[in-house]
């Protein structure tokens, strides 16, 4: 099987057609066309190669970005183009350029990826801002929602990754149910294995949290709240400089900011809880990593969060913006004795690799890529 994986930027290990992915594949030959890819020079898995259009586009900012990349895309290879007839899938990952419905011209089938519908981000940021800032949320959306809203209408096929984000996209932009399929993320067990018990961090802390949803002033509360009881937490990720500047204030808090894969998987293992403050999660790929090395995520009740954790560990969860809670739980786990703590990561392990692994998340993605042929 052959499959064109369309994607103005390729990050590897991010989104929704990441390379762990796409190397569980083992039937299925993937040609990326990307823009750019992050690192520039990946290590590309045998069944994966890529095509970089190399033109000057630009950041993301709001949906431009993709509209700069399915123009320059179609321009080099127009629905008319035999380049396509060579694939049995065109697979389209989290674009908003609506340009790229005329690839169902083609004749082959089109598959667009969801991760999680622009509304849901609109929603908090204006949740979370006053009223002025709120009013400027709006307008940076407008046409972003709108291009994403005709995608998810027009496209024969949608794909997201979870059943939480299938009824937003229903409920939000009227997606036809019969078009959406599920396919659930998965992690790597071997690429995430087991921590260490001499962990030195007591909480760590994973991505961006540039955007407000992924709620920023409530991690700072509770890295606040943890230090307060003398715990050390490793904070990884983007960070604005006005968010350096408030983790610079509190004691016991190490800023690696953006590292390489290897480097974050090191810094999980030797780690003790992870904490996430996100206000919605389309699915939260970091919870199941953070499983899959035996330690414990302790997330707000938002989006995906209990459908992931429902079968693992509801107990896990807390209320959204609700950081005493989170601190409790995670303070109640770290005093359990170590030998406590070995006996439920290994369970977590067991369970979450048997639930979400990625070999099973590769063979949903290559029954779907069958299924449409």
């Amino acid at each position: 099987m052959r499959v064109c994986i369309l994607s103005q930027s390729l990050d590897v290990y991010k989104g929704g057609n990441h390379l762990p992915l796409l190397a569980a594949c083992p039937n299925t030959e993937f040609t990326i066309l990307t823009n750019r890819t992050k690192p520039k020079n990946p290590d590309l898995p045998s069944n994966v190669k890529v095509l970089t259009l190399g033109e000057r586009i630009g950041s993301y900012y709001y949906g431009f970005a993709d509209y700069l990349y399915a123009h320059y895309l179609l321009k080099k290879y127009p629905p008319t183009d035999p380049f396509w007839q060579q694939f049995d899938v065109i697979h389209l990952n989290q674009t908003m350029a609506t340009k790229m419905l005329d690839l169902v011209k083609t004749g082959v089938p089109v598959l667009y990826t969801v991760h999680h519908p622009a509304t849901v981000d609109r929603e908090v940021a204006i949740a979370e801002s006053g009223l002025l800032e709120g009013l400027k949320w709006r307008a940076k959306y407008a046409l972003l929602v709108r291009w994403q809203k005709k995608l998810c209408r027009k496209m024969p096929h949608v794909m997201t990754v979870s059943e939480t984000s299938s009824k937003r996209l229903q409920d939000d932009y009227q997606c036809p149910a019969k078009n959406i399929h599920v396919v659930y993320n998965g992690v790597d067990g071997e690429m995430f294995p087991l921590g260490k018990d001499d962990a030195q961090y007591e909480v760590i802390a994973l991505g961006s949290f540039i955007h407000p949803r992924k709620g920023f002033p409530y991690l700072a509360e509770v890295y606040t709240k943890l230090s307060g009881e003398g715990k050390k937490i490793a904070d990884v990720g983007r960070r604005s400089q006005e968010q350096q500047d408030i983790l610079s204030t509190i004691p016991g808090v190490t800023m690696f900011g953006m590292i390489e894969q290897d480097q974050l998987v090191s810094l999980v293992q030797d780690s003790k809880t992870l904490v996430l403050t996100a206000l919605y999660e389309g699915f939260g790929l970091s919870i199941i990593e953070a499983l899959s090395t035996g330690i414990p995520p302790f997330p707000f009740d938002v989006g995906a969060v209990r459908e992931v954790l429902r079968p693992i560990d509801e107990s896990l969860i807390s209320p959204v913006r609700d950081t005493d809670t989170v601190v409790t739980k995670i303070l109640d786990y770290l005093s359990l004795s170590l030998e406590e703590r070995a006996s439920r990561g290994q369970k977590y392990r067991e369970v979450v690799l048997q639930k979400y692994s990625i070999e099973k998340a590769g063979q949903s993605l290559e029954e779907l890529y069958t299924k449409l042929q």
